[in-house]
């Protein structure tokens, strides 16, 4: 794969079916210069959907569906990469460290597709959900296992890093199957209308800013630590990416 073909991989579906064509050619043509301002323009058409064309109806809203899926994954192996942490918790007894999760919750709540009603539909469903997530779980287990069998405190050396790594493939690997089940769900599922899908991004912008600002506020008391600050701006940048999508989908609504 070269350079152009993946710079307009990352454009959004519909820009890619449109004008990926045009966009990889323009790459091809002027080369290594043009890189920059490709990636701008990817993440800029990614924060504005309302411009996106739509080859099918209710493209923008399924692509839309997914990728808050997959942005949910990314901040909950964000998060689990910064525990244990007395700054973000998800517990009930800890209501103000877990508050930006009720937010959050809401908005993947108002982004969740409904399944089909009718029989044949969600029969199919779930034979791909069962076929979609049999290797991820077979994966869980198999980790779960060597949790409870105490072999990894043994661990030393490369044994250790091999558990390590396998552990973080595996999340990522549950991860990577869910966004693609919900990619699967979206094709036949009731998929939320703009405005639910508008009101979801802020919502989730605004768990994701609400997180941000808790680590912040709380490096500020403690040693300025590099990892806390990675992960406050990460959940920066993440939370101003979402509010900035939502709030261009309302607009495009209004």
């Amino acid at each position: 794969m070269n350079a152009a073909t993946l710079l307009t991989r990352l454009y959004p579906p519909a820009v890619r079916e449109r004008w990926g064509d045009d966009i990889s050619h323009e790459v091809s043509a002027t080369g290594i210069r043009s890189w920059p301002d490709t990636l701008v323009g990817a993440a800029r058409l990614w924060l504005h959907p309302g411009d996106w064309p739509e080859t099918d109806a209710g493209q923008t809203r399924r692509v839309l569906t997914v990728a808050l899926f997959a942005l949910t994954a990314t901040t909950a192996l964000l998060l689990r990469s910064a525990e244990p942490s007395t700054t973000l918790t998800a517990d009930i007894r800890h209501p103000a460290t877990s508050l930006w999760l009720a937010p959050l919750l809401l908005g993947i709540a108002l982004a969740t597709p409904l399944p089909p009603l009718r029989g044949e539909a969600l029969r199919h469903l779930t034979v791909a959900a069962i076929r979609t997530l049999a290797a991820p779980t077979a994966a869980g287990v198999a980790l779960c296992l060597i949790a409870w069998s105490g072999m990894a405190d043994h661990l030393t050396g490369f044994g250790d890093a091999a558990a390590v790594l396998y552990y973080w493939l595996t999340l990522g690997f549950v991860a990577l199957r869910l966004c693609t089940l919900v990619a699967l769900a979206a094709q036949t599922a009731h998929l939320p209308s703009t405005h639910r899908l508008s009101a979801a991004l802020l919502h989730i912008g605004a768990g994701l800013a609400l997180a941000a600002s808790q680590n912040f506020l709380a490096a500020l008391r403690t040693v300025l630590h590099p990892g806390s600050l990675t992960e406050t701006l990460t959940l920066g940048l993440l939370a101003a990416a979402t509010i900035s999508a939502g709030h261009d989908l309302r607009r495009t609504r209004a």
